[in-house]
């Protein structure tokens, strides 16, 4: 296995990690916004704060090591990585409003859950990355 193997395969690892922890963050928002009891809340922030931490891992992963593929190839070149990176940025806006909402939580401000739609719009963000990178269309 080459160095640039494993730095494609430590990109997909952050990135697949990445999208599953914002899916893992939305739901404990969702369920600390709808806890009306002050107990179970001081608990439920305990695990949203760690919860918190790993799109912030899985992100620097996948940005890190995408970046070296990105230079490395001259993968900017592509007209699909303009596509791909796109779609990449609105991912990165959406961690944002999460982490946003999180720090709110962490100082005890009212919130509202994140939208319903958030779920399906992140699911279609990364099947359209996907589908960017394996048909590499526009071409």
């Amino acid at each position: 296995m080459t160095m640039d193997k494993l730095f494609l395969a430590l990109h997909v690892i952050g990135a697949l990690m990445w999208v599953g922890s914002l899916f893992a963050l939305m739901a404990f928002l969702e369920a600390y916004a709808g806890e009306p009891e002050a107990a179970p809340r001081g608990r439920l922030l305990k695990h949203l704060r760690q919860a918190a931490i790993v799109p912030d891992v899985g992100a620097t992963i996948a940005i890190v090591f995408g970046a070296h593929w990105l230079f490395r190839f001259k993968l900017y070149e592509a007209h699909y990585m303009h596509a791909k990176l796109a779609l990449v940025a609105v991912v990165i806006g959406l961690h944002v409003m999460l982490k946003l909402k999180v720090k709110k939580a962490k100082r005890g401000e009212a919130f509202a859950p994140p939208p319903l739609a958030l779920k399906p719009m992140l699911t279609l963000l990364a099947l359209g990355i996907v589908i960017f990178v394996i048909t590499k269309v526009p071409a």
